[in-house]
């Protein structure tokens, strides 16, 4: 593996050598270059081994190094057996785990909104509540898929919004969902909003960074007949796309790991975000 190069290898050495474990965010920040934080942790694991260094990449043990330390003592087909079987449940448990929680309070708790945001993590982590001037409900649930979303709709309705935003289908599609399959429920989804007398704005899905690039292709077609449908139906549509796309993908300075947004990227969304709302509410 090449290590990618951020910094003096010495400098990355240095951090690895002078304490037992990284402060990660701390090391991150530090870099002045924009790069993905996954070619980071790829870099650091590539000078642990070649200079025999044992310095752990993080205070806290990871889930699967947790699941070796409990497998130790199996052979290793068993071992590996355990490791799959394990990593599934946690995994799976904490994702349906998280959305049966989350969708439980959004049905119980239902205050009037002006807007709603509707979406997966990029909307569920954005600082709507701190940034706009409106009563803001966020309905974003991190790793949600438009099939999700279709499920929990009703939640977007019960605040009886003067709009919906919404962004969605880059978890469909890096599970390996088809466009059509996304944009048939993106199309279930207006039209349950419409019956609603929901107002909705369609905002474009993300393009992702360079880690990520093999799904752009298959956002920009997704892109393009949301585009065209919204335009049909004269529905908002806004293009997000516009603000944080350089040469076909997600700019590195805006994401530290070629998909969720920093601060200066929400800074840029919201600019187009807060002009548009300013003219429809």
């Amino acid at each position: 593996m090449k290590c990618v190069m951020f910094m003096n290898r010495d400098k990355l050495k240095a951090w690895l050598e002078n304490s037992d474990y990284i402060d990660l965010p701390d090391l991150y920040q530090e870099i002045e270059e924009h790069y993905s934080l996954y070619d980071l942790i790829d870099a650091l694991k590539e000078i642990k081994r070649e200079h025999g260094l044992t310095s752990r990449l993080s205070i806290q043990k990871t889930q699967i190094e947790n699941l070796v330390c409990q497998s130790q003592e199996l052979d290793i087909k068993s071992q590996l057996e355990y490791i799959v079987t394990q990593s599934d449940t946690q995994q799976r448990g904490h994702s349906v785990s998280r959305y049966i929680q989350s969708t439980d309070n959004h049905r119980r708790f239902t205050p009037k909104a002006d807007i709603v945001m509707f979406g997966d993590s990029i909307t569920e982590w954005g600082p709507w509540n701190d940034a706009l001037d409106y009563k803001i409900v966020n309905r974003g649930i991190a790793g949600d898929t438009t099939q999700g979303m279709l499920k929990r709709i009703d939640t977007s309705i019960v605040v009886k919004p003067d709009f919906v935003c919404v962004m969605a289908g880059i978890n469909d599609l890096a599970q390996g969902y088809s466009v059509d399959q996304v944009f048939a429920n993106y199309k279930e989804m207006l039209a349950i909003w419409k019956e609603s007398d929901c107002q909705v704005l369609v905002q474009s899905t993300l393009l992702v960074g360079k880690r990520l690039d093999v799904l752009n292709s298959q956002v920009n077609e997704l892109n393009q007949r949301l585009e065209a449908l919204c335009a049909k139906e004269e529905i908002e549509y806004l293009d997000v796309n516009s603000v944080l796309v350089e040469q076909g993908m997600l700019d590195a300075k805006y994401s530290c790991d070629d998909l969720h947004l920093n601060a200066i990227a929400y800074e840029q969304w919201l600019v187009l975000l807060k002009e548009r709302l300013a003219k429809l509410l």
